[in-house]
């Protein structure tokens, strides 16, 4: 339990530094201002965004647990037409019952709506117990195993298409290594940039 608390801790401190680093987002903005035209990140729309946050719908596959359904948060900041870091968290239900929460770092390498992400960090599964009156997620009594905190590494890949200036919608995959097993998550992004 200790080191979940240290890890996430962690987490956070690395989210308020990419999320305060104003810095970093200015030198940005000027590139953008100096490239052909190209205002905003996603290079359609003429205005300029500093952030991105996408709401993930979809679900999480591992070979022997089923697939199972998966909702997650996306923050970006942009800081070349190119290039974003930020982090993520998201959630599997049902017999998974895990949470992810990751810095990462986004990249963008022909410009418009393709992106590839990598992303090092904390796996939290919650256990089954056989019985656990104080956790609601803990409600199935036919299996038990414990509590554990894994480190992970996601490479994912999405599309998005534009709606607009600052929303967007795509597919979204992702495979997670964790100790050695291959997990796949796929889904749709809806995006908002501000």
């Amino acid at each position: 339990m200790r080191s979940r608390a240290h890890a996430l801790v962690f987490m956070l401190v690395i989210a308020m530094a990419v999320m305060s680093s104003p810095v970093m987002a200015e030198e940005g903005h000027g590139e953008y201002a100096e490239q052909a035209g190209e205002a905003d990140p996603h290079g359609e729309s003429g205005h300029h965004f500093k952030n991105g946050l996408s709401l993930f719908l979809g679900a999480t596959d591992e070979h022997g647990h089923g697939t199972e359904p998966t909702w997650g948060l996306e923050y970006g900041r942009f800081l070349s037409p190119h290039w974003t870091i930020g982090g993520l968290i998201d959630y599997a239900g049902g017999d998974q019952r895990n949470i992810v929460i990751a810095p990462a770092v986004f990249w963008k390498p022909f410009g418009g709506g393709f992106l590839l992400l990598a992303a090092p960090g904390v796996e939290y599964h919650n256990g089954r117990a056989a019985v656990d009156d104080h956790h609601l997620l803990k409600a199935d009594t036919a299996a038990v195993d414990e509590d554990e905190t894994y480190f992970v590494m996601r490479f994912g890949a999405a599309y998005y298409f534009h709606v607009g200036s600052r929303y967007g919608i795509g597919p979204a995959v992702n495979l997670d290594l964790v100790e050695g097993h291959e997990v796949w998550i796929y889904g749709v992004n809806f995006e908002v940039m501000f």
